[in-house]
């Protein structure tokens, strides 16, 4: 039988190359009972314009980015200065990133601390909080801060910019923002309660 030169895989190594190639019409096939391993310091990529097909749809690789930040988030507590709260400046300057609820614990001498949030991927959502102490007797009614921006734009509840805000606790309770990212690096204020004002 003559042989066919013009068959071309669609799944081959490159030559002299270092990677498999799935060509178009190609496929990566795991049968039933195998399995992708992805070890310590490897990285799976899906690239920006890329799809991830599950249970015969597909999530386009910008929107699985935003899917993941969005939902995978931890609590943390910031102190001003220290786990005793004794400080008038946090011990941390930023929102730390992939956090849903930050709650910032002043002192009486905290009147002018101040946090900055940055750059988010749309749909992420963050509770902040700030409290005068943990017991929930608010006896650190003079606790302040004030929240600025970076690489970002906040929407206020009314729906304009504003350039920064401003919460204070006071002697009956504490005061929370819940912010949502409407659009990359775009927060907007949802809800609100305490004493946040616009400075």
């Amino acid at each position: 039988m003559t042989q066919d030169e013009t068959y071309q895989t669609t799944v081959y190594q490159e030559r002299e190359g270092d990677r498999y190639v799935a060509g178009s019409g190609g496929t990566f096939a795991v049968e039933s009972g195998g399995s992708v391993a992805v070890y310590s310091g490897a990285q799976m990529t899906v690239e920006s314009g890329g799809n991830l097909a599950i249970a015969g749809g597909d999530i386009a690789g910008d929107d699985l980015r935003r899917l993941v930040v969005s939902e995978w988030g931890d609590t943390c507590i910031i102190y001003t200065g220290s786990t005793v709260a004794t400080g008038s400046v946090l011990e941390i300057s930023n929102v730390p990133r992939n956090c849903r609820i930050v709650t910032i614990v002043g002192s009486t001498s905290a009147s002018q601390c101040s946090i900055w949030m940055t750059s988010v991927s749309a749909g992420r959502e963050l509770l902040l909080r700030v409290v005068g102490d943990l017991t929930g007797t608010f006896t650190n009614n003079n606790t302040s801060v004030c929240i600025l921006r970076s690489g970002c734009t906040i929407l206020n509840s009314l729906g304009g910019a504003t350039a920064s805000m401003h919460m204070q606790t006071s002697a009956a309770s504490d005061t929370f923002i819940l912010f949502k990212a409407v659009a990359d690096n775009v927060w907007a204020v949802v809800a609100e309660g305490g004493h946040p004002t616009e400075s």
